[in-house]
């Protein structure tokens, strides 16, 4: 056998070798390791947990706080003494023990607003990862799809292939018969050469979207998919709701983020409302320069003495009553008003792209069953076209370029039909993911 035979019958072999060698992922198991293994995915977890962290801080905002503290301490210099009220000019030791509170009785409503702002906050995170789940999910059934299209048109390259070996087999026997002339097996070669390039290709273009898949996944091991037959690759219809898009994701973010902007109103509003708060605190201190007369000289007065005797309490209850701030608070409102305004317009605008992508998607799928079925129509018309060429060329009865040209059309119609068939499944299966209640 030649070399040019050698090679085509490898491309094929190493093929098959090659997707038993390795281990199986079907589009669920990807789907599912999707969850784990997408980075993008992970990293809007991690905005998640910042939410969730935010909105259990705002809910306890409303609790007042309680700090202690000490001090220890020294002195040089002329200096009044805080226990003592007297200059001291020498080196003074001080000490002071506190307890502090405060507690903010009423802001204008801004802790309620501002909790409420961070639970909106929360379920936005959570919308947005529904929906960038989602999209993954597209990417990934995209992905797998046109793994599923490239591996059907590798079939058909090796079919065509191993046609252009038989009929080059043929060519020959019937030139060492005096049948054929060696225009016809230079022909026959040259398609022969054509066809393992176009396999070639294909097992390139096959590679190049597992490639992707892996991408998308995050995963570094080998990958090869389950992949069944071609006719079985069908799908449920899907129940969509066309009067209204409740359950749609974007619809659900779209509303989170009106009434987010619509507290983020609320807040800046509050800004004109008084302000009450209490600040409390207990505490006691020490110092050197506090004496006492012992016998003949003055000593400080010791520790738990003083600790007694300088025990102090404070209270201080504190209204603030906003009057003009440079125009700033009525200028928050009114960004916020127009922010609101923008966030209404921007889901009308969701809505009307929404039911939009609805129809043009229900009329892509719409055409594409029909152009499905009459490729295949087309098809099984070619490859019984191709059977009876295939007679004609054996017993001599058409030149060797029509034969070509049919075997090229019986190609060209498989290739458009599987194209055909996956672009339809994954357009259905898009509009399960997008619209499916």
């Amino acid at each position: 056998m030649r070399t040019n035979h050698i090679i085509p019958i490898i491309l094929i072999c190493f093929s098959s070798f090659w997707s038993l060698a390795q281990e199986t992922w079907s589009l669920e198991r990807c789907i599912a390791y999707a969850d784990s293994g997408n980075l993008n995915l992970q990293h809007k977890k991690v905005d998640l947990l910042i939410a969730e962290i935010q909105f259990k801080q705002s809910k306890l905002n409303v609790l007042p706080t309680l700090n202690a503290g000490g001090t220890h301490g020294y002195n040089w210099g002329q200096s009044i003494d805080p226990f003592t009220n007297q200059f001291a000019t020498d080196r003074v030791r001080t000490n002071n023990l506190y307890v502090g509170s405060s507690w903010s009785i009423f802001s204008g409503l801004q802790n309620y607003y501002l909790k409420q702002q961070n639970n909106l906050s929360y379920q936005v995170t959570e919308q947005e990862i529904e929906i960038q789940h989602r999209n993954l999910k597209i990417d990934i059934t995209a992905a797998y799809m046109q793994i599923v299209l490239n591996h059907y048109l590798i079939e058909a390259a090796e079919k065509q292939l191993g046609y252009a070996v038989k009929s080059e087999n043929i060519a020959k026997e019937r030139l060492a018969g005096g049948y054929a002339t060696h225009y016809e097996v230079l022909s026959m070669t040259s398609q022969l050469i054509k066809d393992s390039t176009i396999l070639i290709q294909a097992q390139n273009n096959k590679e190049y979207s597992l490639l992707l898949l892996k991408q998308f996944l995050n995963y570094q091991e080998e990958l090869h998919l389950e992949i069944g037959k071609i006719d079985a690759l069908e799908i449920g219809q899907a129940e969509i709701n066309k009067e209204g898009f409740s359950e749609n994701p974007e619809y659900k973010l779209a509303l989170s983020r009106i009434d987010l902007q619509g507290f983020q109103l609320k807040t800046a509003k509050a800004r004109l409302l008084p302000n009450l708060s209490i600040n409390s605190s207990i505490g006691s201190g020490y110092s050197g320069n506090s004496k006492t007369l012992v016998g003949s000289e003055y000593l400080p007065k010791p520790f738990e003495v003083q600790m007694r005797e300088n025990f102090y309490q404070s209270a201080v209850l504190t209204l603030n009553i906003p009057i003009f701030n440079n125009g700033r608070v009525h200028s928050e409102i009114k960004i916020a008003e127009a922010e609101l305004t923008k966030t209404k317009l921007e889901q009308e605008i969701m809505v009307q792209d929404l039911r939009n992508q609805l129809e043009k998607l229900e009329n892509e799928i719409t055409n594409e069953k029909l152009n499905t079925k009459a490729l295949n129509r087309a098809l099984q018309a070619s490859e019984k076209q191709f059977e009876a060429a295939t007679e004609q060329y054996n017993s001599g009865t058409i030149n060797v370029q029509n034969y070509l040209e049919l075997r090229s059309s019986l190609f060209k119609t498989q290739a458009d039909y599987y194209t055909s068939l996956i672009t339809l499944r994954f357009k259905e299966k898009m509009l399960k993911a997008l619209y499916e209640r």
